[in-house]
């Protein structure tokens, strides 16, 4: 048994896998279940909380047990039952015993999640309190169950409903921690029905959403509708199209109605569902508010201009457009037309910059695809970027002159002047090794645009720099990996592939990788210099500032983040330049400022 099933530190990444968004909650409920709590969940249906629960399970190897909350559940339902038959003919006997959800759980070490919570009987909620806070179980001539140390009760409520619930015991609250859960974004719904649907057809889809969403914020409903509305009218509008071959508004109107009626609760009984979600349709398919005389408003039904363009791919403009603004809606657009990747491929660098933007929310062999293209950009901009700063780094004079020999120097100035620095008598004079340590953030904050700014700033450096002198190249997490040794060739192309392939994940820990750098640098006979791309979002290990003093140089390159200021101090105090790069244009005259 994996004592430690949930203080894997993998488990947050694996489950956000299999899930669109969720970040805060995966956390937490995984954070909570380490720490051995049970937990709450309240929130309106289909926001994920089953969902999550069942992926954190499988990726724990524990099992799930499903309890709905009602008042036809019974203690005897919820612990387990001496089978009458076997009792009859062998006695009670612990093997005569069919256990129930609680005691599975509690013997297997397993999660317990009981939806409607608020419906429980008072009779189980005095069961669960025991269970949670003795971790143990009296059942009679059956004998005592302590709880497996993995054993966790999970429950989920819906704040909204108030039909045959009841108030919750203050005791049974007391051995809970609660954790609030609302809808999700509309890019995420878009993304859940997509991948729910398997339909590619990205303005029907956003149209579904905004039907759930305009659910609820009407008026007249007390409790809007869930993301399975939005699932349930894109499921029906496909089997439609395949038997007409087209759409009609009436078509959709239809599958509105099918899908949303069911689904709201109307605070103002003097209407009818189906006359809010047509009011919500039409207000969503002109982009404008509609009164509710629809009867008299029937023509626009007859409109079928209204619905052109819902089935339509979209241009490339629109792709760029929201590659900025709504990532998972540009990455939408190129799953339902793929061969826009060549296209933007075509691009260069405003190409690279949305391929990095949107290749996280691409579908997996699309995502192959995009990586691909992104090597080959970052390879061609590397070439001619590093062209126009070969100038400037071979500008610098290499020479160390040391030991400087005053008389002898004296001498040959009165002789001949002195003309160059070569007529400069020194008892040694050595070419100084200019090396630079390029300390790249990969951890889980470094997703999309921002390692690939890394991927191609550290290549950039690196072509850069391997003419003159030799480089290192490290990426950090809470772990420091090495990607490219001092003294150690590697090309340009085989150094790309090595960052795209770095999967950003844990936490930051840049003083355990500044450290790093340094000691690798000072044991190679270096002297320190270091260019640190990263976020400046500092979540584990002692502050960076005291080892970034440490460097001769230290120049922060900052990826779009929150944290600006903290990096912009490691720089000041590394004596180094700061570069805020929000985007892959002017890069060459960002760089420019670290050879100056």
């Amino acid at each position: 048994m994996d004592t430690h099933a949930y203080y894997n530190k993998e488990l947050v990444d694996k489950v956000l896998k299999e899930i669109v968004g969720r970040r805060r909650e995966v956390e937490a409920i995984v954070a909570a279940l380490a720490a051995g709590k049970n937990i709450l969940l309240e929130g309106p249906p289909g926001t994920s909380k089953s969902t999550i629960l069942r992926i954190i399970s499988k990726k724990c190897g524990r099992p799930f047990y499903l309890v709905e909350g009602s008042s036809d559940l019974t203690p005897q339902k919820l612990i387990g039952i001496f089978n009458p038959a076997k009792v009859l003919s062998e006695g009670f006997k612990p093997e005569c015993f069919d256990p129930g959800p609680l005691t599975l759980a509690m013997e297997k070490g397993g999660i317990l999640y009981i939806e409607e919570f608020n419906r429980l009987p008072e009779e189980v909620a005095n069961v669960l309190i025991t269970a949670a806070e003795e971790r143990e179980l009296n059942i009679a001539r059956y004998g005592v169950v302590r709880a497996n140390p993995l054993f966790r009760i999970i429950c989920a409520m819906n704040p909204y409903d108030d039909v045959g619930t009841r108030q919750v015991s203050r005791a049974l609250l007391d051995r809970f921690i609660r954790l609030k859960m609302d809808y999700q974004s509309r890019e995420e719904e878009i993304e859940i029905v997509r991948k729910r649907t398997k339909v590619n057809q990205y303005k029907l889809i956003e149209l579904a959403v905004d039907i759930a969403r305009e659910t609820r914020l009407h008026p007249a409903i007390k409790m809007g509708a869930s993301v399975r509305g939005a699932i349930d009218m894109v499921l029906i509008l496909k089997e439609m199209k395949a038997l007409k071959g087209e759409l009609s508004v009436k078509d959709v109107e239809t599958a509105a109605l099918m899908s949303f009626t069911s689904k709201i609760w109307l605070k103002d009984l003097s209407l009818t569902p189906e006359d809010v979600i047509k009011d919500i349709l039409k207000k969503v398919l002109l982009g404008k508010p509609s009164s509710l005389g629809l009867k008299e408003e029937r023509n626009f039904w007859k409109d079928e201009g209204c619905l052109k363009g819902f089935c339509e791919c979209t241009s490339i403009e629109d792709i760029l457009k929201f590659s900025r603004i709504a990532p998972r809606r540009a990455a939408l657009m190129v799953n339902t037309s793929p061969d826009v990747l060549d296209k933007i491929s075509e691009m260069g660098v405003k190409g690279l910059e949305v391929i990095a933007r949107i290749i996280g929310y691409l579908d997996p062999r699309l995502k192959e695809v995009a990586r691909r293209y992104a090597r080959e950009l970052i390879i061609k901009q590397t070439a001619y970027i590093s062209r126009g700063l070969d100038g400037t780094v071979k500008s610098k004079d290499p020479w160390n002159y040391v030991d400087l020999d005053l008389d002898s120097t004296i001498e040959k100035v009165l002789e001949s002047g002195l003309k160059t620095l070569d007529n400069l008598v020194v008892y040694k004079k050595v070419r100084e090794s200019r090396s630079y340590a390029i300390i790249l953030d990969k951890s889980s904050s470094m997703s999309g645009l921002k390692i690939v700014i890394g991927a191609l700033v550290a290549s950039i450096i690196a072509y850069a720099y391997s003419k003159v002198d030799d480089y290192l190249v490290l990426a950090f997490d809470d772990k420091v990996t090495i990607v490219k040794e001092l003294g150690k060739r590697v090309s340009v192309e085989e150094l790309v592939d090595r960052i795209l392939s770095l999967k950003p994940s844990g936490y930051t820990d840049i003083n355990l990788a500044l450290r790093k750098a340094y000691n690798e640098m000072v044991r190679k006979g270096r002297k320190p210099r270091g260019i640190l791309i990263t976020d400046g979002e500092w979540t584990k290990g002692e502050n960076p500032l005291k080892s970034s003093r440490l460097f001769y140089t230290l120049h922060v390159i900052c990826v779009p983040s929150r944290w600006v200021g903290f990096a912009r101090m490691l720089a000041d105090t590394g004596n180094g330049n700061f570069i805020f790069m929000d985007s892959l244009s002017n890069i060459q005259d960002y760089l420019s400022l670290l050879f100056s």
